[in-house]
């Protein structure tokens, strides 16, 4: 690759590298890419670059002092595995003309010769003008549609790889005339160590903006009112708009605009079992106005006659945030007669979902469940675990936390000896791997599925990652699952838990029904809180730990604080339509039921009870909650509590609006759980991730007192939720 072309190579990387490293992967970038990007971002002077060029110029430096490197992307770009093509816009063609000019002085552009200033960084870049509308994705130079006009359908361009077959020469880029500077002699310059602007606190945005838009299905130049048959080809395209009235299947859809983007970058995917469908996800880009630019075009097969679902995954930066299901009876009947269903997550704000590292999303199947693992299989994976197997295994990790629970020290005290510490280890972490084992190393675990099992382990392995898991009915308390490549009594450590090394975010998958909430809970003029007590647990417990919560939220400021005690003020007051409450906190009593899941229930003051079917029937979900309460249920010293509460209580509260439900993964001793909470609020209200804030307790109880029982708390919400502006 000639100079020129390696220029603009670096400077088409250089915008790709603004998006995060998660992204990169899931639209399935080679090894080459990924290394220049882990070399070029780990440089401090990479997030102070003021612009592209200056971007591109440190991924020019990497390859000119790399040549193994070099010769691997050049190999990759000639295979046309890199897959971004060059622009013609005319911002890439100002920040090629000015890299050109970073190339020929060796130092940042508009700089004085190179002089070290103090912090070392980029200098401030000159302003570039407006470059008009966005055009495609990402800046692959599509022309910009009419806004009232629908998108084409035949003679729109394909929307895959952007970029591809685009005239932009040979292998990715072509383009003879960029500028680069001689063949001869080192590429770049060794420039002096740039300056860093100072830290600053940035401003906080205005609040995002939520648009309802909807996702519609077609098959082009086919006549649905036929069976799909097997073998032949069809076309399968995915667009956002309005919706379409002879659009094959179409959703409501949910997306969330930053203040200053004006639009989204989203991927989708197809998966199938029953179709032959594209191995790798196509990008689209979707307007302020919830129009998308063109459609996602997709090759689809059918294999066999009979029921076929095809699913299409739409994530932003790997997170998830929605999932349309069609369900075809292939040869059967009519295409058009299609079953659709429209499942996402209870916060689905796209603009403001943070990047994900590992994201594992379960759906049931027949005699088992399908995982799809974004990044390492192209398919989903079939899991022959049953419910009840899954149950036992999840059972095994229960009655393991309920023996270290039962026992006085842990029950009574916060400060654990060291040797019933280490027993308490040995049995939580036997159980913890073998519900790993269960899951991704069954003795009929196929090839893949242990595959993505040792990619958890090694995505897990550094500290501290995102794990994302979907679900529907699959409870796995994962921040209690074990990860080791073999057991080992010997080398036991807590950090070894998922849950006490990473933040672990669990999304019941669910019907999208309404606006989901931003992350960012506003506290002006006053957070509202509404706290209900089972007052009974004083006379049981000698700490008397709800004397301990009512004196800890009575001395909270910027509170907008009520109390309660009965079963009115939760079903009267706290879950009722006009309700403003921002946060609802239960510490009382909860018990399961393993037979009907309408009798598992809350226990409040005077054993007044509470159970899933009153909930149901006298504040039923239809009468959404406006303010969005993050529910926090402290379930303490009960008799009975299992994942099985959570299966029924979770999709109830996030039914009703609430933005996320923490909660216990079974009984826990009454001290601790009021000391545990305060922890928790204490962060959260300052302003922490309420993901940081959790995995920051767990930690914190652990190195202070030796105590590991905040892994008990299991999160079904966004871990970026947060409160702004922060309390005193």
């Amino acid at each position: 690759m000639d100079v020129a072309a390696l220029t603009s190579l670096a400077l088409v990387l250089a915008r790709a590298f603004d998006r995060p490293r998660s992204f990169l992967v899931e639209l399935g970038f080679p090894p080459s890419v990924l290394s220049v990007y882990d070399r070029v971002t780990a440089d401090p002077d990479w997030a102070a670059a003021p612009g592209a060029a200056e971007r591109a110029y440190a991924v020019l430096r990497v390859l000119e002092t790399d040549s193994s490197l070099r010769a691997a992307l050049e190999e990759d770009d000639r295979a046309g595995r890199v897959g971004l093509g060059a622009s013609d816009d005319e911002e890439f063609e100002r920040e090629l003309a000015r890299l050109g000019d970073l190339l020929e002085e060796g130092a940042p552009a508009g700089a004085e010769p190179p002089v070290a200033e103090p912090g070392g960084g980029w200098p401030e870049a000159p302003p570039t003008p407006d470059p008009g509308p966005v055009r495609g994705w990402p800046d692959s130079g599509w022309p910009d549609e009419p806004e009232s006009a629908p998108p084409s359908r035949g003679d729109e361009p394909t929307r895959g790889w952007p970029g591809e077959d685009d005239g932009a020469g040979d292998g990715l880029l072509g383009g003879e005339d960029a500028p680069g500077g001689a063949d001869d002699g080192p590429l770049v310059p060794p420039p002096a160590p740039p300056p860093t602007a100072p830290d600053a606190d940035p401003p906080e945005p205005p609040p995002p903006q939520t648009v309802a838009t909807w996702l519609n299905a077609e098959l082009d130049d086919t006549d649905t009112s036929q069976p799909l048959q097997v073998g032949e080809e069809y076309t399968l395209a995915l667009s956002f708009g309005a919706r379409r009235t002879g659009a094959l299947g179409s959703a409501a859809a949910m997306l969330t605009f930053a203040p200053e983007a004006d639009h989204l970058d989203l991927t989708i995917r197809l998966l199938s079992a029953e179709f032959e469908t594209p191995p790798l996800p196509q990008p689209i880009r979707v307007r302020r106005d919830g129009t998308s630019v063109g459609r996602a075009l997709f090759a689809i097969t059918p294999k066999q006659a009979g029921p076929a679902v095809l699913t299409a995954m739409v994530d932003v930066q790997g997170n998830f945030v929605q999932q349309l299901v069609l369900r075809f009876d292939v040869a059967g009947a009519p295409a058009a007669d299609v079953g659709v269903t429209n499942l996402g997550r209870p916060a689905a704000a796209a603009a403001v979902l943070e990047p994900r590292q590992a994201s594992l999303r379960f759906t049931p199947a027949a005699g088992g469940y399908r995982l799809f693992a974004p990044g390492v299989t192209a398919d989903e994976v079939f899991v022959q675990i049953t419910p009840d197997e899954l149950a036992a295994a999840i059972e095994q990790v229960r009655s393991a936390l309920l023996t270290i629970v039962k026992n006085e020290t842990f029950a009574l005290g916060m400060d654990i000896p060291a040797d019933l510490g280490d027993a308490a280890l040995r049995k939580l972490a036997f159980a913890g791997y073998r519900l790993y084992q269960r899951i991704f190393e069954g003795p009929f675990a196929p090839p893949q599925l242990r595959d993505v099992g040792a990619w958890l382990r090694g995505t897990l392995s550094a500290d501290v990652a995102t794990l994302q898991v979907v679900s529907s009915g699959f409870p796995v308390p994962w921040a209690l699952v074990y990860l080791a490549d073999r057991w080992d009594e010997s080398a036991l450590d807590w950090g070894d838990f998922i849950g006490m090394r990473h933040v672990v975010e669990q999304i019941p998958m669910r019907e999208i029904r309404a606006v989901p909430p931003p992350v960012t809970m506003d506290s002006t003029p006053a957070l509202a809180v509404r706290v209900l007590y089972n007052d009974g647990i004083d006379a049981q417990m000698p700490s008397r730990p709800v004397a301990a919560q009512r004196a800890y939220w009575g001395a909270r400021g910027g509170l907008q604080l009520t109390e309660g005690t009965t079963a009115r003020d939760l079903l009267g007051t706290a879950l009722a339509p006009g309700s403003g409450d921002k946060v609802l906190y239960l510490y009382c009593h909860a018990v399961a039921s393993n037979t009907n899941p309408d009798d598992s229930h809350l226990v409040l003051s005077g054993d007044e009870r509470v159970t899933l079917g009153i909930l149901s029937a006298s504040a039923p979900t239809r009468d959404l909650l406006a303010s969005h309460p993050l529910v926090f249920v402290n379930a303490c010293e009960s008799g009975d509590l299992s994942p099985n509460f959570y299966d029924g209580f979770v999709p109830y509260f996030l039914g009703k609006g609430a933005r996320g439900v923490i909660g216990t993964e079974c009984k826990t001793p009454g001290f601790f759980a009021s000391e545990w909470a305060k922890a928790f609020f204490d962060r959260f209200f300052a302003g922490e991730r309420l993901g940081d804030a959790v995995l920051a307790v767990r930690r914190q109880f652990l190195a202070e007192h030796g105590n590991p029982l905040g892994l008990l708390y299991g999160v079904y919400c966004d871990p970026d939720t947060r409160v702004h502006p922060a309390l005193p």
